[in-house]
């Protein structure tokens, strides 16, 4: 059976199509016992689609297996999906949200054409968030957006930066108030009480360990080098 190392965790994944399996590839172990078993059925899949009528079927269901598996991070593994774009830069990992077409990847690719070789993109669109000890790590994850950037790595998180479209390039520093409610947007909301208290927990974490800001910008390699320079230092 095929098993895949996603966030520090292996799963057993069975599917029905194997679309799920090769977006996976690049997550496969072999001689590492699973955790946790993910199995789907053709008629699981085909009540999903009644509601997604617009996707093909292989697509929803790997959808189905990613919500399950963020489910059990979150439960076992203090662990969360972050709707984002994230970059490594000298081991630590950056965070760019923001509502769906206002910028995020194309920062994050304005950050690596600024820094070459020394960036390193971790996902474009799901990467996965666990709480170790006093850390939070970002891991890869196989859900990277549909230009497919991505890797099977992890670093710590150094920063989360909201984005905002505008002529002039602006960022300042925000509260972990403020960033709250972006956060909630962007991660998959829990369907019952006690798994929602224990996401708002390793967000009020997440929110109080790492560098908050929000950057006001415009489509230029200068708002790539204002935001790393000042989030790198930490300013």
């Amino acid at each position: 059976m095929a098993k895949y190392k996603i966030a520090d965790t292996v799963f057993e994944i069975l599917t029905v199509s194997d679309y799920t399996q090769h977006l996976c590839k690049d997550f496969l172990v072999e001689d590492l016992k699973a955790e946790h078993t993910i199995k789907t059925t053709v008629e699981e899949v085909r009540e999903e689609m009644k509601k997604e009528p617009n996707f093909p079927g292989v697509y929803i269901e790997s959808l189905v297996v990613f919500r399950r598996l963020c489910d059990y991070l979150l439960q076992k593994k203090k662990g969360i999906i972050f709707h984002s774009s994230a970059i490594i830069v000298n081991g630590e990992a950056y965070l760019f949200t923001a509502p769906s077409g206002t910028g995020k990847s194309t920062h994050a690719r304005l950050w690596r054409e600024l820094l070459k070789e020394k960036a390193v993109m971790l996902n474009d669109d799901k990467p996965l968030i666990r709480q170790i000890g006093n850390q939070f790590i970002a891991y890869g994850s196989p859900w990277n957006g549909k230009h497919k950037l991505g890797a099977n790595v992890s670093a710590p998180i150094k920063a989360i930066c909201v984005l905002e479209q505008a002529k002039e390039n602006k960022i300042t520093k925000i509260s972990p108030k403020e960033m709250l409610p972006v956060v909630i947007n962007q991660t998959m909301y829990p369907n019952n009480e006690e798994k929602v208290d224990k996401m708002l927990n390793l967000l009020d974490g997440l929110l109080k360990t790492v560098n908050l800001y929000k950057l006001q910008c415009n489509v230029s390699l200068e708002s790539a080098e204002l935001s790393f320079n000042v989030m790198s230092k930490g300013e």
